[in-house]
């Protein structure tokens, strides 16, 4: 993907025009009037027979006549013998392709301009950023990534803040494999976007977040993903940003855990998209001694037309999870069980079993109570705990509880139930 900017060059220097200095012959009008009022001007060294070719030029400029205009300024830029004439012929010609839309002679003008003594310093900061930003242009369109980026580089250098020279430059450290750099512009850019119109592309969010992820930083990776979805909270979001998330989900100890609960944050969103999701889900929540769940999910995704009754598969583990649920046992047993413990596993199981179940309120006191046996994994016990408080529409509550996730991959998680917390509901 690439974000070379469709901003019309021609339309930026013409802002810039109106910084120009007067041409020779209004110079030579103000010179008559300054002295008519004892005033100096401007020490001009402009020839007669130069100011005549100029003058037609700028008559023809007036009128638009750009073929009559080229002739005169030609002759008048032939005359040219000192710097005066050059600048002013300089900022005749870059009208006069600005008029004609035509960039080479546009680039040809402002080289002049900045390397002009007589250009006002403004005036080369100006032509200095618009010139680099141009041929940055035209380098990323080429594929030519360090000229690119040296262009773009030098354009910010002269000051110009125009929001496509962090998207040019983004786009040319992503195509050199330099995600960090990549990643910085793209901040830049957002910032800009963000200043201007109180939105950036969704685009731009969709292209840095991948990168983003070959850092193999994580945290970062969700804190890019929940300003996309804050930006843009849509089902087909959402079902991304989980996708993305699930893809660099390293194995170990948390890995059943994160992905039972990274179905858990589509569910929260009403964004499960498919008969495939709504049966890995339940499958993982039966193989993880949550039938409830599993049960539950099922009969959600039937209801929603996205798992048919007739499907065998979802069935078979349908028929294992209501099996379990049967043979069980009283949670309210394992409850009192968990309360004599010496330490806060078996209450934590239990929350998460009345997680499952849907009895929110009973799960927050068993994991509260985990947690002060101790004995436990916090991050773990306090994720759910978040989830619980949010199923319970306690937002406060669910959002200390996630904050509490301290560290690794379900600190991750957190960030991104947080976010789905004020986030209003999909359908």
């Amino acid at each position: 993907m690439t974000f070379v900017s469709k901003l019309a060059m021609a339309a930026v220097l013409t802002l810039g025009t109106a910084a120009l200095g007067a041409s020779p012959a209004a110079a030579q009008k103000n010179d008559k009037k300054n002295e008519k009022k004892g005033q100096s001007g401007p020490d001009l060294n402009v020839s007669p027979e130069y100011r005549k070719a100029a003058a037609a030029a700028e008559a023809a400029l007036a009128a638009k006549d750009w073929a009559t205009m080229d002739t005169n300024l030609t002759a008048a830029e032939g005359l040219s013998k000192n710097e005066d004439e050059r600048y002013y012929a300089a900022v005749l010609r870059l009208k006069l392709e600005l008029g004609r839309n035509n960039e080479d002679g546009q680039l040809k003008a402002l080289n002049t301009l900045i390397s002009n003594p007589k250009t006002p310093p403004e005036n080369v900061k100006l032509y200095g950023a618009v010139f680099n930003y141009q041929l940055g242009v035209r380098a990323s369109k080429a594929k030519k990534h360090d000229e690119a980026i040296a262009y773009m580089l030098k354009a910010r250098e002269y000051g110009s803040t125009e929001v496509d020279v962090p998207i040019v430059l983004a786009n040319a450290y992503a195509a050199q494999n330099k995600n960090v750099e990549s990643i910085a512009e793209l901040e830049r850019a957002i910032a800009i976007a963000k200043a201007k119109s109180g939105k950036a592309p969704e685009a731009w969010y969709q292209f840095a977040i991948p990168r983003v992820n070959a850092t193999g930083d994580r945290a970062a990776m969700a804190s890019w993903l929940s300003r996309f979805i804050t930006e843009y909270p849509t089902q087909k979001n959402w079902q991304w940003a989980v996708q993305v998330y699930r893809s660099t989900a390293p194995a170990g100890a948390n890995a059943k855990v994160e992905r039972i609960d990274s179905f858990r944050l589509l569910r929260v969103t009403n964004s499960l998209p498919n008969r495939g999701e709504y049966a890995d889900y339940a499958y993982a929540a039966q193989q993880a001694g949550l039938p409830w769940e599993a049960v539950s999910v099922i009969e959600e995704g039937r209801k929603a037309g996205k798992v048919s009754k007739d499907d065998a598969d979802v069935n078979k583990t349908f028929t294992a999870a209501t099996n379990m649920v049967k043979t069980e046992g009283s949670l309210d047993v394992q409850a009192k069980q968990a309360a004599a413990a010496k330490d806060g596993k078996a209450a934590m199981q239990t929350g998460d079993a009345l997680l499952a179940s849907g009895a929110y309120a009973r799960a927050v006191e068993l994991y509260d109570l985990a947690l002060s046996k101790g004995g436990v994994n916090a991050d773990e016990v306090n994720l759910h705990r978040g989830i619980a408080y949010q199923q319970l529409g306690q937002k406060d509550q669910a959002r200390t509880a996630f904050a509490a996730v301290q560290a690794g991959p379900l600190a991750n998680l957190a960030t991104l139930f947080t976010t789905s917390l004020d986030l209003p509901p999909l359908s």
